[in-house]
């Protein structure tokens, strides 16, 4: 009896484990794209002098919520803009929804829980970048990161649940 109470906690502990690995590496392609998404928008602003505005409107390749990898396709609009402006590339299908907008003028507006950084220069070009995916079916909490051109901070929210 006592072997197989060693067994259960085991077990426990082992998937436990394996399913903290497995969100880790779900957060990290999504850490690599918001950082290649960065690259490609410093890109294009080194040679339009501003940030590629794709849209707040709509997650692509998906809206990363139906918890099945879905290929990158460049053709997806984010409501204003093709991803194709930004020439940006994925070798493997990803998990996460990704939407980039940008501005001119004014304050950004990412999603309310993240920080703008005091004393940005409100005037500059900007762009905020935004992925989301539903990691774990039994929560209704939804895994999301932002990065933006302010700092090189990526902020994330209910990693992994």
């Amino acid at each position: 009896m006592a072997v197989v109470a060693i067994i259960g906690v085991l077990s426990v502990i082992a998937v436990t484990g394996f399913r903290k690995v497995t969100s880790s590496s779900k957060v990290t392609e999504a850490r690599n794209m918001i950082a290649g998404i960065s690259i490609a928008q410093e890109n294009f602003r080194v040679e339009r002098g501003t940030y590629a505005n794709v849209g707040d409107g709509t997650f692509c390749p998906s809206d990363g919520l139906n918890q099945v990898k879905t290929a990158w396709n460049p053709a997806c609009s984010g409501g204003v803009n093709t991803w194709a402006l930004l020439s940006l590339r994925s070798g493997e299908p990803v998990q996460f929804g990704y939407k980039t907008w940008a501005g001119a003028n004014g304050p950004a507006t990412p999603p309310a829980w993240v920080v703008i950084p005091a004393g940005v220069d409100e005037t500059r070009p900007w762009f905020v970048t935004h992925a989301q995916a539903d990691l774990d079916p039994s929560s209704t909490e939804v895994t999301e990161l932002v990065g933006t051109s302010f700092d090189n901070q990526i902020f994330e929210r209910n990693e992994g649940q």
